[in-house]
């Protein structure tokens, strides 16, 4: 129960930190920006949320060969999901790449740090 307490918290963490991102973006250099930091951000706080939740739910005992390959799979699945909604993202919106880029970093290593944060 303690450690799906400080998940949650740290992903309240992550959106709050992409929160103040886009509102800085939007603040300083407009719209545009904005939208673009929104894009990078979100998408890596999904592909994020997507591996929390699936190594949250698997509630059964593996083996330790068959827990790594679970815990393989679905990185491989995040990284997919992330990847493919970037690319969806910037080919239906105009989209300041760089501004995606740079907020998409930020947030990879938010969500890298933000659990040892409540530990």
């Amino acid at each position: 129960m303690q450690q799906q307490k400080k998940s949650t918290t740290a992903l309240g963490l992550l959106f709050g930190v992409l929160a103040v991102i886009f509102c800085a973006f939007y603040a300083f250099m407009g719209t545009k920006a904005a939208w673009s930091a929104l894009a990078g951000g979100g998408a890596s706080g999904v592909g994020q949320v997507y591996f929390l939740l699936k190594m949250r739910g698997s509630k059964r005992v593996l083996a330790p060969k068959a827990a790594l390959r679970y815990f393989y799979r679905s990185e491989v699945l995040k990284i997919a999901l992330t990847l493919s909604l970037l690319a969806l993202l910037l080919s239906l919106f105009s989209l300041n790449l760089w501004v995606v880029f740079m907020t998409f970093v930020v947030m990879q290593c938010v969500s890298s740090f933000a659990l040892l944060c409540f530990s």
